[in-house]
Parts: structure tokens; C-alpha cells; sequence
């Protein structure tokens, strides 16, 4: 067997073309990485450099809290405003009832952060938490007044509550203005009779917006 010095001659082409191929390959490697950098389009950036969109601004947070409260108002005040709603809903109109006590305390706690220029910034956080504390409580109220409906009045109570909302729709939708006042000042009766007897076991009564709404339809039109 020839010694390896003797082979020399043979190796060296086969050594010339593995560095030529090796040396091909890694140019062709560098140009495309340098391609990829250089193109826009493919340019990878760095993530501490990445920019985040920017969040909703303090007021903006703020405004969309005072809608909110606004619709939460609307609604509490169209309920305590209309008897009807009162006597279909009577849960919504004691605070004993937990659900409902929970939502008058957010209630006055956004009532009293509502103002109508933008606040100071730590006063306008608290506006925007109380909020959506009253926006969330008021949906649970409602939804637990509609499980209870009249479900805390005694049997005789419930039946008092039954001919206040047929005296009430009668009211409203009498053919003649003396039928009316009839229906209104009968469902007076009723309502100050369900109070007295609600009153010796509950804190419920007919909100006074309901009442008040009551006694300005009761009262007899004026010839013009």
C-alpha cells in the first residue's frame, strides 16, 4: 500500500474543489441575509422598540362613563316616575331587598362624582369606577326584581298590587277624562292602603316621582 505522501498529487484537486463549493455557498448565504435586511418589507423590529397603540385617553374614559351614568339615571328615573312600572317591579323600589340596596349606595356614590366639566384626574378615576359599579348594579336589581316580582307581599298585598295596575291602566286609557279621574283617585286609595299595610314589615312605598305623576294626571282637566 503507497504510503499518504505519495498521494498527494491525486488529493489536491479534490481539495481545491471542496473549497471552492464551500466558499460559493457561504457568499451565497451572506447576499441573501443582506437582501432580508435590506429590503423594508422584511425588516424584523426589535421588540423593545415595537410601539404600542396608545390606550383611550383619561377623558375619553371619562365622557363614555358619563353616558353610562346618564342612561343608568334615565332608566332609575322613568321607573320611580311611572307607578305602573312601580307595582310590576316593587322590588326595584325597596332597599331592603339586597340587590336593590347595593345599586342605590353606587348609585349615590356616581350621583355624588358626576360633574359636568372634566374633574381632576383622581376624582375622574373614581367617577369611572363608581360608574361601572352603578351601570352593573343596576342591571342586577333589575334582573332580581323581575325574579321577585311581588314574591315579599303578603296574599292580601299582592292583591292590592293587582287592582292598583287595573285602576292605573284604566286610568290611562279611559274613554272619557271623568272615567280617569275616577280610575286615578280609586288607585290613590289602593296605593296608600298597600303602603300602610307593606310599611309594618318592609321598607317599601311608592317612590314619590310615582305619586307625584299620579296626582297631577288625577286632577280634573280645564275647559279652554
Amino acid at each position: 500500500m503507497p504510503p499518504l505522501a505519495d498521494l498527494g498529487p491525486l488529493l489536491w484537486p479534490f481539495i481545491v474543489l471542496i473549497w471552492v463549493i464551500t466558499s460559493m455557498y457561504s457568499r451565497t448565504v451572506v447576499r441573501r441575509r443582506w437582501r432580508a435586511h435590506a429590503q423594508p418589507g422584511h425588516r424584523r423590529v426589535p421588540p423593545a422598540t415595537r410601539k404600542v397603540p396608545p390606550g383611550k385617553s383619561l377623558r375619553a374614559r371619562w365622557d363614555e362613563a358619563r353616558t353610562r351614568y346618564g342612561r343608568v339615571a334615565g332608566e332609575y328615573g322613568e321607573y320611580e316616575s311611572d307607578p305602573l312600572r312601580v307595582l310590576r317591579l316593587p322590588a326595584l323600589a325597596d332597599p331592603a331587598v339586597p340587590s336593590t340596596g347595593r345599586f342605590i349606595d353606587a348609585f349615590h356614590e356616581a350621583m355624588a362624582l358626576d360633574t359636568e366639566e372634566f374633574p381632576p384626574e383622581a376624582m375622574a378615576k373614581q367617577f369611572i369606577t363608581a360608574t361601572d359599579n352603578a351601570a352593573k348594579a343596576w342591571d342586577a336589581a333589575k334582573e332580581a326584581a323581575e325574579k321577585l316580582r311581588a314574591s315579599r307581599f303578603t296574599a292580601e298585598e299582592r292583591t292590592l298590587i293587582a287592582q292598583g295596575i287595573k285602576l292605573l291602566e284604566l286610568a290611562q286609557g279611559g274613554a272619557t277624562p271623568a272615567e280617569q279621574e275616577a280610575a286615578f283617585a280609586a288607585a290613590r286609595q289602593v296605593l296608600a292602603k298597600l303602603e300602610r299595610s307593606a310599611g309594618t314589615r318592609l321598607d317599601w312605598r311608592v317612590p314619590r316621582m310615582a305619586r307625584q305623576w299620579i296626582e297631577r294626571s288625577g286632577k280634573p282637566r280645564l275647559e279652554s
